[in-house]
């Protein structure tokens, strides 16, 4: 029996609607992925082997529109873009439209045509391609790279909660992830925190209160939600709030009961703030701020009552010392000019013995050194005594010294 083993080899060829007359071998050519900053890779001196940890865009509603990003739908592939992959000499952007490509170095390059828009799509692991091509219809030319060129790509998706591991290495990035020895599936680490993305898969964030606080760029961080911003994309800090979203549709981050709050974290229903701590809003609470307030509110009355006394005690006292300090100080003529001097009344209205009398005894009296003149009170002032007429049937009449 004679068995024949007929080995097949298939080539699309490249898809183009001209026929090339010439063909040019492009040299020095590189990954350009000056674009792709924020993605975890390395590349070697050559820039022809490329190791790269693809990470989930952190906004549901953002388009992805770096080079190598990760298309999600029943199984997450590989996006990539081969545009990012250019020559020297050659000063107009290449559209790749084939190429050949190998998951190992010792198997068969397979021959991939009639590639939409320079795009790939790949799943995630190593691979490697070699000359791809390119055609310019204006010129009928075609451009190819050198087949010496061979360019390396590993490409790794960033895990999720949901991926099963074996062990630490199982996880991407390590510095994020760790593998749970008992449930084994990818878990985060410290200080990160599972948060939700597009098509239901949780990665691993660090929530900080302010971005410029991130330790990873801003690639692997997100702030604290807060009610004043509009952003929806934020966290809240894990095991001491949660998420929530108000009526206008704002996010917030709502504390425990008995937790923090501050600007950031709001207390539960039924809860107040007081020094930094959620409290339980109940009667003994409000008793406790109304014995409060009564007892600060008799004490700051207290206070003004005495204050007010002590600046009225003080005025008065300052407004006599100042009368009678006027009244010591002020001269004898002037206190003498205020005296008129008394006139008699007629003697006839008198007991006229009883005025003679008294008159001689205040001339007596008065006189010093053989002096006549009467009594005085002082060189200016005279003294005159005050008679008054009682009447009656006696006829009484009272002298005033």
């Amino acid at each position: 029996m004679i068995i024949i083993v007929v080995v097949v080899v298939v080539d699309f060829g490249d898809n183009t609607s001209c026929t090339p007359a010439k063909q040019i071998l492009l040299s020095n050519c590189s990954f350009q992925h000056s674009q792709n900053s924020l993605l975890m890779n390395k590349t070697t001196n050559d820039n022809r082997t490329l190791t790269m940890i693809i990470p989930y865009s952190l906004d549901r509603n953002q388009q992805d529109d770096f080079f190598v990003t990760i298309l999600t739908k029943n199984q997450s592939f590989i996006r990539l873009n081969l545009n990012f992959i250019q020559c020297e000499k050659k000063s107009s952007l290449l559209n790749w439209t084939s190429l050949e490509s190998s998951s190992t170095l010792q198997g068969e390059f397979l021959r991939v045509s009639s590639i939409h828009q320079s795009t790939m799509y790949l799943p995630s692991g190593k691979i490697y391609l070699r000359n791809l091509s390119t055609i310019d219809c204006s010129t009928k030319t075609i451009y190819r790279t050198d087949p010496n060129q061979l360019f390396q790509l590993d490409l790794r998706i960033e895990s999720t909660l949901n991926d099963y591991c074996l062990d630490d290495t199982s996880c991407y990035p390590q510095d994020t992830y760790q593998c749970d020895p008992i449930e084994q599936h990818c878990i985060c680490r410290q200080p990160f925190q599972p948060y939700l993305i597009k098509e239901h898969h949780s990665i691993c964030i660090q929530a900080v209160d302010i971005l410029d606080r991130c330790p990873r760029n801003n690639q692997r961080c997100l702030p604290w939600c807060h009610e004043n911003s509009s952003s929806t994309v934020c966290l809240c800090p894990k095991n001491f709030a949660i998420k929530k979203f108000s009526y206008d549709h704002r996010a917030y981050c709502e504390s425990q009961m008995g937790g923090i709050c501050n600007g950031f974290l709001r207390c539960p229903l039924g809860n107040i703030c007081v020094h930094g701590t959620c409290q339980k809003i109940n009667n003994e609470f409000y008793q406790s701020i109304s014995m409060n307030i009564v007892t600060i509110s008799i004490l700051v009355s207290c206070l003004i009552i005495f204050m007010i006394s002590a600046i009225l005690g003080i005025g008065i006292y300052i407004l006599r010392r100042q009368r009678w300090k006027k009244h010591y100080h002020s001269p004898i003529s002037s206190i003498c000019g205020k005296q008129h001097p008394m006139t008699l009344p007629a003697i006839s209205d008198y007991d006229n013995v009883t005025y003679e009398a008294f008159r001689a005894n205040v001339q007596l009296s008065s006189s010093d050194d053989n002096d006549s003149s009467p009594m005085t009170t002082s060189d200016e002032c005279s003294y005159e005594p005050k008679i008054v007429y009682l009447g009656g049937e006696q006829q009484l009449t009272a002298i005033f010294a």
